[in-house]
Order: C-alpha cells, then structure tokens, then sequence
C-alpha cells in the first residue's frame, strides 16, 4: 500500500511540473528564416548569450530571453528589403535604429539601449 501511495505522489508532482513547464516560452516560437541573415545571426547570439547567464530562477530567466529574440526578430529587417515599407513598421527608421543598437551590443531596456536609439535615428 504505501508504494502504491508513493508511486501515486510521485505521478502527480510530475504531471504538475510538467504543466508548470509547458507554460514556458520557447526560441521556437519566434521565426527567423524571413528575417536578414546577419541580423537574425545576431539574435541568436544575444540568446545563446542570455540563455547562459546562471540565474536562480531558469523559467523566468527563459521567458525574458525569448521575450528579447522577439524583440530583436522584430527589429530585423526582412531578407532582400533595402526599401522602408511603411506598410512593414519593422522596417522604419525607429524599427532600424533599434536594430542597429542591438547589433552594437546594447541591451533591450536598458537606459544605454535607449540613448543609442536616439541617437542612430537622428
């Protein structure tokens, strides 16, 4: 009796834990095939470099991460547009300033990140 009990304890923390991590973003989720290779390049480097950062909570550390490649992505300019689109906002002056600073290194949110939007923009 007490390993049936055991076992059936130990099924459920499972099912939880696997619910509680289905909720978690996913690099997935986020398409860089349509996006300009050396700028999509870049986000999964800005990733790789978030990813590996140690944290005590992974699962949120995770979610902001892949809430930076959409960011990034979005930035991105679409593969053989040199034109602004004004129909596409990713590819306007403000969208490309963005992506300018993040391929010089600066991070989302931040105070710098902002500056340098301001500036590249003028």
């Amino acid at each position: 009796m007490r390993i049936e009990s055991f076992k059936m304890k130990l099924l459920t923390i499972s099912l939880v834990a696997c619910l509680a991590l289905a909720g978690c973003a996913s690099p997935s989720e986020v398409d860089l095939s349509k996006s300009e290779t050396s700028c999509a390049q870049k986000c999964s480097a800005n990733l790789s470099t978030c990813l590996s950062a140690f944290t005590i909570f992974p699962i949120m550390q995770n979610n902001q991460c892949v809430d930076g490649l959409k960011s990034c992505a979005s930035a991105c300019p679409v593969k053989g547009s040199d034109l602004i689109d004004l129909a596409n906002p990713a590819s306007s002056p403000m969208e490309q300033a963005k992506s300018k600073c993040l391929d010089l290194g600066f991070k989302v949110g931040t105070e710098s990140f902002g500056q340098c939007i301001l500036k590249v923009s003028k």
